[in-house]
């Protein structure tokens, strides 16, 4: 949103990634805190101008990019299909998702017990954002504590998540969690979490968990 407002300041951070990845492949560019279509055409707009921009100045960039968003706000998921056409690739940010799901802050005692990653909206949100990206054939990725923690591994992989962006220092836990793990165990337990209505519910679903 500062960024949208302060368009100078946008232009020069993108111009300056453009530049930056020139002559490079694989290069993605990922916006944040995206609530609506608009505002996630408005930053491709800005993209393609800085291009543009750069083109003719005659200054090397680099031309062909991915260009996703993270999904941190419920605002989304009601256009998901839509996102899913206008995005190269998805990527849940878990922490804040959950936060604005919850409509908690883990840095306030008074209501992080409301913080909760298995509560059913946040379970079914993920589920859903995942299945736009399949249907679209798109990437969809999970961070945030949720991408590293064994609890809760299961679940994404059941959902149908199939890549983890996880600090180097979380791989082993991760790469553990996951050679443990059967895709049909996974994929029976997230039906069941999916299935839950309540909160007390999901917490019994979580305790059954494969390798719990």
């Amino acid at each position: 949103r500062f960024a949208l407002r302060y368009r100078e300041v946008f232009e020069a951070q993108v111009r300056a990634i453009l530049r930056a990845a020139a002559g490079r492949k694989n290069i993605r560019l990922m916006f944040p805190l995206i609530s609506s279509i608009d505002e996630f055409m408005t930053a491709k707009e800005v993209v393609t101008q800085c291009m543009e921009s750069l083109a003719k100045e005659e200054i090397p960039h680099a031309f062909d990019l991915q260009i996703g968003m993270m999904i941190e706000l419920p605002s989304v998921l009601a256009t998901l299909d839509e996102f899913a056409v206008a995005a190269d690739f998805f990527a849940i940010g878990t922490n804040d998702f959950v936060q604005y799901m919850t409509g908690t802050d883990r840095g306030n005692k008074l209501v992080a017990d409301f913080y909760l990653p298995y509560h059913p909206a946040v379970s079914r949100g993920i589920k859903a954002i995942a299945d736009a990206g399949s249907a679209r054939g798109i990437e969809v990725s999970v961070c945030g504590e949720m991408a590293h923690d064994p609890a809760h591994i299961p679940f994404l992989i059941g959902a149908g998540i199939r890549t983890l962006s996880v600090d180097p220092q979380f791989l082993p836990l991760v790469q553990q969690s996951l050679m443990s793990l059967r895709l049909d165990d996974a994929q029976a337990y997230a039906a069941r979490m999916l299935a839950a209505t309540r909160i007390s519910e999901a917490q019994k679903v979580l305790e059954t968990r494969p390798g719990s």
